[in-house]
């Protein structure tokens, strides 16, 4: 009976070890295919992260204006507006909304309002298209159309609410920003 009992013994510990092997086997895989998805991602993120430091470093060029005056950005909209063919009568009004710190950055946004009146769809697409080319630092938020009740055709009045990002006077943006 003793050489029986060892014989059993010895076997169920083939067994056990026959099943630890195979549960040790699917963990492996299972771990194996989450380091390969692992590694997949972290050179996914790689690639962004190296995108989004080339498009900070364009950004930061491009779309922090150097002051946040509200002279400044009258003669900057009066200018795109020109240059969008639009008539001289075509901004009603232009009144600051806000300006506050963002972040911890150092940096300021303002944010306005124009009021423009009587404009074709047309003529509000040109004016988005010089502002995008000649003031990139001026971002659209919110847009308001309003088509009133005279006879002059396909006219809309529109409500703008503009921001821009600025560096104080004085301030260095440096590399890290933003």
């Amino acid at each position: 009976m003793t050489s029986r009992w060892v014989q059993i013994v010895a076997i169920l510990v083939l067994l056990i070890s026959i099943v630890a092997l195979g549960v040790s086997g699917t963990r492996w895989r299972a771990v194996s295919q989450e380091r390969e998805r692992a590694v997949a991602e972290l050179a996914s993120v790689r690639q962004q992260a190296t995108e989004i430091g080339r498009l900070r470093r364009t950004l930061g060029t491009q779309r922090v204006a150097t002051a946040g005056s509200r002279a400044d950005a009258l003669a900057e909209i009066a200018d795109t507006l020109a240059a969008a063919g639009l008539p001289d009568g075509a901004m009603r009004s232009l009144d600051e909304q806000g300006e506050a710190e963002v972040g911890e950055t150092g940096l300021r946004r303002q944010t306005l309002r124009l009021a423009l009146a009587a404009l074709t769809p047309s003529e509000l697409g040109r004016f988005f298209a010089r502002l995008g080319v000649d003031r990139p630092q001026w971002i659209v938020i919110r847009i308001e159309l309003n088509r009133p009740r005279r006879e002059d055709g396909n006219r809309y009045d529109a409500q703008l609410i503009l921001a821009r990002t600025y560096a104080p006077q004085g301030q260095d943006l440096g590399e890290e920003w933003p």
